[in-house]
């Protein structure tokens, strides 16, 4: 049987779809977390409900990173440890990005 390009793609997805989810068994006390972390850890700003969460997602060695946050009323940057940081109430925060910058959250 010869695989053309879309099979091949599906069969990669595939593979990826399951090394994601053969990783995802990770237990929850191994994971660093700076706030309530979801079932799945999401990456980036995103807002659950009526607050306001960044995921910072990362691999070993743990690097800490800064954001910008940017609420209603100002922005500042924050510097973050693996894991999801609750930011605040949404949509009080408007949004969060990496800042380019490493840290040390401690």
């Amino acid at each position: 049987m010869r695989l053309t390009t879309p099979a091949l793609a599906k069969s990669a997805i595939v593979a990826l779809a399951a090394a994601t989810v053969a990783l995802s068994g990770t237990p929850a006390s191994a994971a660093t977390s700076a706030g309530p972390e979801p079932a799945a850890l999401r990456c980036g700003f995103y807002s659950s409900g009526f607050t306001a969460y960044y995921g910072h997602c990362d691999t070993p060695p743990r690097t800490d990173v800064i954001i910008r946050v940017v609420t209603i009323f100002d922005s500042y940057e924050l510097c973050v440890k693996p894991g999801v940081t609750t930011l605040g109430p949404y949509p009080q925060v408007r949004s969060a990005a990496y800042a380019g910058k490493l840290c040390s959250a401690g």
